[in-house]
């Protein structure tokens, strides 16, 4: 299970509306960053920044095509987040 500090990282960095719809629109397919940029309504330059954060929490990882660069979600390191945010957010009732 992460630390607290881990976790505290993690939500800092999903507190950006911006890096939290990227996430969102990954999750349906991957994407390039010009296509993430129109469909965010942002600068390419401010989209490529979010991702960068988004890639060194190891949310995101990227596949070169040619000469675009597609970016998907890392599937194992969403679903182990997703684990330990909902095991840090349950609450036991009686």
């Amino acid at each position: 299970m992460a630390n607290a500090e881990e976790l505290a990282l993690i939500f800092k960095m999903l507190s950006v509306g911006a890096r939290v719809r990227i996430i969102q629109l990954l999750k349906q397919r991957s994407m390039c960053v010009t296509a993430l940029a129109s469909q965010l309504g942002i600068t390419h330059a401010a989209t490529s920044q979010h991702l960068r954060v988004l890639r060194n929490a190891g949310l995101v990882k990227f596949q070169k095509r040619g000469f675009h660069v597609y970016y998907q979600l890392d599937r194992q390191k969403t679903t182990q987040l997703n684990k330990v945010t909902g095991q840090l957010l349950k609450v036991s009732g009686k």
